[in-house]
């Protein structure tokens, strides 16, 4: 049985802010081919397919995910009718729910790709088991940080209607777009003008596992503001503009520090109940061993931190009968073997599809593919090379990772 991942396509509302669009024609030649040459038995897209999160805090969108995705997908149609002809020759396509398309519902995605199977397990999240001996465990990757896992006790108190998903990470998304809309993201010439200079927040009693915690995220949301994602408006100025499922208002930068500041009454509506009530979004969120508050915020899942402890401390040792976990999120194709258990164990990533990918630019358009039989696994992590189409496919070659097995 073959199987292919893919992940992190972020196909977005319009042009001019997705991340994908000059590798979108190879995207759609890729997955004609899966089905032409009969590549795979099957197609899993592991999450961060249709972007809800990359446009620009004052852009103007669908105030409904069921309308901005709807507009997407017309946005990319002809990724869209690839899966569509490739779930109508037969091959089965499964979607993984990914953060940057949590509010992406199963109704939604029906009417967009009808006929496409859905591995979802609580609101945000989903994890799909396959292999011929169902030791293959995909999931996107964001169940385990708190700046991304869909959280549903936060900012209840505020919405209009319906009910709370968004994590932080989705507003400061947002500020990042806003940077870039205004030339300022990565740019130190255009930065220095209008670099911020955040409140201060007092060192806590280390015994005070809360208090480390909100010191954290204030060190992380000061170095946004005034590093990171610099941008014209003032840190009380509110021009993040939100309309998502009933979370609707206009947000400053201030609004993202849910953290009482010394001369201050009261902390942000956003987020207050984010910290105190991690512990129990992770149980609802079906999170095998719960991580602290303060070391989900200060070690986000990265390249080295995805290959070295999730697929042991989530995967390998609670589910005895899962040999090889595959994650995205991070946009880094990886790939690590796991010896000291009865059987082989393989973690891979499968990457991502965007045009340029961080600090590492042509490490882009690639893919997991899993071998599986009665005996055991093939894991390849595979690279798409080509402008308009898929000239060829070569094995993945970076420093994280062995490129195949």
């Amino acid at each position: 049985m073959k199987t292919i991942v893919i992940s992190d396509l972020h196909l977005g509302l319009d042009d001019s802010l997705s991340e994908t669009v000059k590798n979108r024609p190879k995207l759609a030649a890729f997955i004609e081919m899966i089905g032409r040459e009969h590549l795979a038995d099957e197609l899993v897209i592991n999450g961060d397919f249709l972007d809800h999160w990359f446009y620009p805090a004052t852009a103007n969108a669908p105030r409904t995910s069921h309308e901005f995705y709807k507009a997407c997908a017309k946005n990319n149609a002809e990724v869209i009718e690839a899966i569509k002809d490739l779930v109508r020759s037969g091959t089965p396509v499964v979607y993984v729910p990914g953060n940057h398309d949590m509010t992406l519902t199963s109704e939604a995605l029906e009417e967009i790709i009808p006929g496409i199977i859905q591995a979802r397990d609580v609101p945000g999240l989903g994890r799909y088991r396959t292999g011929v001996r169902g030791e293959v465990v995909i999931e996107h990757g964001h169940r385990y940080e708190i700046l991304c896992a869909p959280n549903t006790i936060a900012n209840a108190n505020i919405m209009e209607y319906g009910h709370p998903l968004l994590p932080p990470g989705y507003f400061f998304i947002r500020l990042k777009e806003r940077s870039i809309a205004e030339g300022r993201y990565a740019n130190p010439t255009r930065n220095t003008a209008c670099r911020k200079v955040p409140p201060t927040l007092p060192e806590p009693n280390p015994n005070d596992k809360q208090a480390c915690a909100e010191y954290a995220y204030w060190k992380l949301w000061a170095d946004i503001v005034s590093d990171w994602f610099p941008v014209e408006e003032e840190l009380d100025d509110k021009f993040i503009e939100v309309a998502v499922d009933g979370l609707v208002g206009t947000f400053s930068p201030r609004d993202l520090l849910p953290v009482t500041l010394p001369g201050e009454d009261s902390a942000s509506p956003l987020f207050q109940e984010l910290i105190p009530t991690w512990d129990e979004m992770q149980r609802r969120n079906l999170v095998p061993t719960p991580i602290s508050a303060r070391h989900s915020i200060e070690h986000p899942i990265s390249d080295e931190e995805d290959i070295e402890v999730l697929p042991t401390l989530e995967c390998f040792d609670v589910d005895p009968s899962a040999d090889v976990l595959i994650l995205g999120h991070t946009h880094v194709a990886g790939y690590k073997e796991f010896p000291g258990y009865d059987r082989p164990k393989v973690f891979a990533n499968s990457g991502t599809w965007v045009d340029s990918n961080g600090n590492d630019p042509e490490n882009t358009a690639t893919f997991v593919l899993v071998e599986s039989t009665s005996e055991g696994d093939t894991v390849s992590v595979l690279k798409c090379e080509g402008k308009n189409t898929v000239e060829r496919i070569v094995p993945v070659q970076n420093d994280h990772i062995r490129p195949t097995k």
